[in-house]
């Protein structure tokens, strides 16, 4: 995952895992998550965050959470 910073404050994560992911149900768990978080999809694995922190938080609570 990666965080691009945008105007106003916003930024956008960029999921490259979803990419990389063979499984149709493991890609689909993966963006139900990321659409849970409150981010708005712009395209196949990018989502825009209100604010920096706010992806940060996400990023951080993902991976404590779901990877090993």
């Amino acid at each position: 995952m990666k965080i691009k910073p945008k105007n106003q404050g916003r930024c956008i994560l960029e999921v490259d895992e979803l990419i990389e992911m063979s499984a149709w149900r493991d890609q689909e768990e993966l963006v139900k998550i990321v659409n849970d978080s409150g981010a708005s999809r712009k395209s196949y694995n990018e989502w825009l965050f209100p604010d920096m922190q706010s992806a940060e938080e996400f990023v951080l609570m993902y991976r404590l959470k779901y990877e090993d």
